[in-house]
């Protein structure tokens, strides 16, 4: 399996970092005599491994040496084309092993989104994609997650399902097939329905949630954590080695939320809300950064403002970080409980954007679905932000929801107006990023029942309101609409949705909350094509209507949730305006139809790469193969986080963003094994050589440090100091020796090498002989002397192209190595180390 992922996947995908595993914090266990699980996120690598909870089920099932727990994600379309032709079945991270060699695989479900990934993901795996075709040859196939609580749309698909927490439930079902090992399939499942609460198992009711067997219950009571506790936290969390969507450690302080939104399922599924001690969150955040080396914390909750201690926990916080330059951040913030305190917190060491989350245009609308806060709330905030010097805020709307209308739209209009005309009181320029999604009915929520506006509809509203905004500061972006009528669907569907979501997956639709892979009309087919109409199921549903999630029991009762819907109508009878303050701009409408799409030009903070002489120190490193994978980029941020880990005296930039003063040698391709790496430090003091040992204990084995050596004042930067570079690639690569040499007596009697060089704008001729200085067999080797910097410039990969007869694999296979990088000044070689 190895060498069919070296050779024939890993070196022809997009992001092969994606599929390689090799993370600081990875746990390999060997699999005999163990349960072996395997944890899977039916998502890309880039957002599932910044998914919080997927760190503290794979460190709670890993703790228990019965068990092992390894990771795989679903694979983009490039990969999975590949694996498909080279008959590559799915694989876990850190073992590369198949699929079907674990007992029980365990799915993620965040959201609807992710369906089509799944089933794509069980037929890479071999695993027939319903389970009433699985056997005893086949893993027992699970899911848990928020869009667990309506299972009803996968229940074809899917072996069990776990409702809730499962800190607890999870390793209770894991003990049981430990027990089990052996047993059938059938046995497995009853004996899993028998002893753990919380587990649906649709083969053991009919299409009407009605118990087929006499120990299922009517009703599955979704399992709840009483306490948080400390171990379910690993101290060292998994640090990937490319960049995912939060690169940040994400730490939970409170689980639940006390504000019942009407319109939130997250509210109701995750309560009651359970608070974590300061002193528990803070010993986690220290041990954790420096075992991780992350540059930001940021403090988790569904509310983070709502932690009772919030302002002591970010102040205590930002004291105990600033030496270090981490900094802290907050999910979106509710106006009203937000203080000075705490924003002078937050901003301590970097100033990020401020999230807030209105919702709603308008007082009605926002008392309407319960977030009751005035509009003075939000421009406090936003005042008290741009006081203490953030640029930039970010705003939640929702359009669609029950009972709104154009006058609302207008309200949003009018609050964004008035926070850019707010900022203009202050100096620097101002921000204002929005971001609007239509609004989706959810289970479990008062407005479950409700309608949802169609797509023309709801890209109406979002046009109404950005024509009204033409302005520079203001940027506006938006949920694709036609994805959320889709989710709408799904959200509320029932078993019938299964057949539709195996005729769209067979379809290739993959990724739909991606927008370059969404095919709603593939979608709007396979729907069609079984019968379910899109329209019909946006309508609103009668409260007499059996819910497809009706034998779920999470929180409150059905009929509670309607006398809840029924108040907010009651509520919306009797709503007086309030007064108006003076704070207000109202906009009447106008018919400025000019619309300003999109986001500006994204300001990039610059990065000091040319580091000044003063206390710097030069380091010569090298990785080997598992790190091959890694961009320049992904060296970069390693490096940051094994010196923060190191605790070594770095010195950083200044400004709003501080970064490390580092200065990197010419980039490593991608693909690449090294030992020929060079990195200049800047340090706030003089290097000692206790320094350079303090960094290598924080590196991943594989990643190592030759030497280092202190940089005089007039020494020349990196990049000046180089011409020529060496790579390596085995003799074994080629048919035999002979076809080499004769390859290579060809390119030595040529005048011009003419390549075509692919970058990202265009394609060029060039001729890259100058650049070509030498080729030699040397032993087992081949060795290449090319041009860097005022030397010219070659890749290898394209000198190898006029030594491709006689290869037994793709160029972009080979196992380059980079082993020299010197200046060449007649017969002189300067070594980069020579300081």
């Amino acid at each position: 399996m190895k060498t069919l992922l070296e050779k024939k996947l890993f070196p022809f995908v997009i992001k092969p970092g994606r599929y390689t595993g090799g993370e600081p914090g990875q746990i390999t266990k060997d699999p005999s005599g163990r349960i072996n699980y395997l944890h899977a996120y039916p998502d890309k690598y880039e957002l599932g491994q910044s998914y919080p909870g997927l760190q503290t089920i794979y460190h709670i099932i890993n703790q228990d040496d019965r068990f092992l727990c390894e990771r795989v994600f679903a694979v983009d379309r490039d990969a999975e084309e590949i694996m498909r032709r080279e008959k590559i079945p799915l694989f876990s991270l850190e073992s590369w092993r198949p699929a079907t060699a674990f007992d029980a695989i365990g799915f993620t479900l965040v959201d609807e989104s992710v369906y089509t990934n799944l089933l794509t993901m069980l037929d890479l795996a071999g695993i027939p994609l319903r389970s009433e075709l699985r056997d005893d040859r086949h893993p027992l196939v699970m899911a848990g997650g928020p869009a667990a609580y309506n299972p009803e749309p996968l229940a074809d698909f899917i072996d069990l399902f776990f409702i809730g927490d499962a800190e607890e439930g999870l390793p209770e079902m894991l003990e049981i097939l430990y027990r089990l090992k052996g047993k059938s399939r059938l046995e497995k499942l009853e004996a899993l329905g028998r002893g753990i609460s919380s587990v649906y198992i649709p083969a053991f009711y009919d299409s009407e949630h009605r118990p087929l067997k006499d120990f299922a219950p009517p009703k599955i009571k979704a399992r709840v954590v009483r306490q948080l506790k400390p171990e379910y936290y690993p101290k060292q969390p998994l640090v990937p080695l490319i960049e995912t969507v939060h690169n940040h450690l994400g730490v939970e302080i409170m689980r639940g939320c006390p504000q019942s939104c009407r319109f939130c399922m997250a509210g109701p599924i995750y309560r009651p809300v359970r608070l974590r001690p300061q002193n528990e969150i803070t010993d986690q955040i220290e041990q954790q950064i420096d075992n991780t080396g992350y540059e930001e914390v940021c403090l988790m909750s569904l509310s983070s403002s709502d932690y009772p201690h919030i302002e002591t926990l970010a102040a205590n916080l930002a004291r105990r970080l600033e030496q270090r330059k981490v900094s802290i951040a907050l999910p979106s913030l509710r106006p009203g409980s937000i203080s000075p305190t705490l924003l002078e917190a937050v901003k301590k060491v970097r100033n990020y954007g401020l999230t807030i989350a209105p919702e709603a245009g308008t007082e009605r609308l926002r008392l309407f679905i319960r977030k009751n806060f005035p509009d003075e709330a939000i421009y406090d905030t936003a005042r008290m932000a741009f006081q203490k010097g953030w640029t930039t805020i970010k705003l939640y709307f929702i359009v669609g929801l029950p009972t709104e209308t154009d006058e609302d739209l207008l309200g949003i209009v009018n609050l964004c107006r008035n926070i850019h005309q707010i900022g203009q009181d202050y100096p620097a320029r101002k921000t204002i990023n929005v971001s609007i999604s239509p609004f989706i009915p959810k289970p479990f929520t008062p407005f479950q029942w409700d309608e949802a506006i169609n797509d023309q509809e709801a890209y109406r509203r979002i046009l109404f309101i950005k024509k009204r905004l033409n302005i520079n500061q203001i940027h506006i972006k938006h949920e694709d609409t036609k994805l959320s009528k889709l989710l709408s669907v799904l959200s509320r569907g029932g078993r019938q949705i299964g057949a539709a979501l195996e005729t769209a997956y067979k379809h290739g639709c993959r990724f739909d909350h991606w927008s370059e892979d969404f095919e709603y009309e593939t979608w709007v087919e396979a729907l069609k094509e079984n019968n379910i109409n899109i329209d019909d199921a946006l309508k609103a549903i009668p409260f007499s209507a059996v819910l497809p999630w009706d034998h779920i029991e999470k929180g409150v009762s059905t009929e509670h949730l309607q006398e809840e819907r029924r108040k907010t109508s009651v509520q919306l009878k009797e709503y007086t305006p309030r007064a108006q303050t003076g704070n207000e701009k109202p906009l009447e409408p106008d018919n400025n139809n000019r619309l300003a799409f999109g986001r500006g030009k994204k300001k990039v903070p610059s990065r000091n790469v040319a580091a000044p002489t003063k206390n710097r120190f030069r380091i010569h490193w090298g990785k080997s193969s598992r790190y091959r994978y890694m961009s320049h980029l992904d060296n970069l941020r390693l490096l940051e986080r094994a010196i923060r880990r190191a605790h070594l005296p770095v010195a950083y930039s200044q400004g709003f963003n501080p970064t490390m003063k580092l200065s990197f040698g010419p980039p490593l391709p991608l693909g690449f094994t090294s030992e020929a790496e060079y990195v200049d430090i800047t340090l706030e003091t003089t290097f000692m050589p206790y320094m350079l040992d303090n960094l290598q204990k924080t590196l991943p084995a594989g990643v190592d440090i030759y030497n280092a050596r202190a940089v005089l004042d007039k020494a020349p930067s990196l990049s000046a100091a180089l011409n020529r570079v060496e790579y390596s690639i085995p003799v074994e690569e080629w048919a035999s020796i002979e076809t080499l040499e004769s390859e290579m007596a060809v390119l030595n009697k040529s005048e011009k090498l003419e390549i075509d060089r692919v970058t990202k704008n265009e394609s060029r001729r060039m001729d890259i002989r100058s650049a070509v200085y030498n080729l030699k067999v040397d032993g087992s080797m081949l060795i290449m002397t090319l041009g860097l910097g005022d030397g010219g410039y070659a890749r290898p990969n394209e000198v190898v192209e006029f030594l491709k007869n006689g290869l037994k694999s793709a160029g972009a296979a080979l196992p380059f190595h980079r082993r020299a990088m010197y200046r060449l000044e007649g017969d002189r070689k300067i070594d980069p180390m020579d300081l």
